[in-house]
């Protein structure tokens, strides 16, 4: 019994592989077939400024705030974005150096918001950032 339980489990596990020979007429071309995607080209990635605007404009919305502390903010973002894409052009990964970035926009946002303001911040960058970062500073972002 032993033995035929063997030489039919045999016979199941062999049996796929005679099923994958090539058929010997051309099979029918499929009546319709599904549009071939483009590649994906590269992400294009917008000018600093308008990276930097993207993100004072959601700040200006979510913080309230002035128009003065709207184009200070948005002159912080536009150095800290240019810094970064220089560092990144440079081909180094120094995280030191976005660090250094992290640390001039929180200093910048500190003489800009009020204190409500910066809580506000902290709070959306945390809940931006999620569980991955447990200690978030105001001001930083991707």
């Amino acid at each position: 019994m032993k033995k035929l339980i063997a030489a039919i489990a045999i016979m199941l596990a062999v049996s796929p592989a005679f099923a994958q020979t090539a058929p010997t007429a051309p099979a029918p071309a499929p009546a319709k077939q599904a549009p071939v995607k483009p590649a994906k080209a590269p992400k294009a990635v917008a000018a600093p400024e308008q990276r930097a605007a993207q993100y004072a404009d959601e700040l200006k919305t979510k913080l309230n705030l002035t128009d003065d502390q709207y184009k200070k903010v948005l002159a912080v973002n536009t150095e800290c974005i240019k810094r970064k894409d220089a560092l990144k052009a440079s081909g180094q990964k120094d995280v030191a150096g976005k660090k250094e970035i992290a640390a001039y926009r929180k200093q910048q946002y500190a003489t800009i918001l009020t204190p409500d303001q910066q809580a506000k911040l902290k709070a959306l960058n945390a809940q931006h950032h999620g569980k991955g970062q447990k200690d978030n500073d105001a001001g930083e972002n991707k």
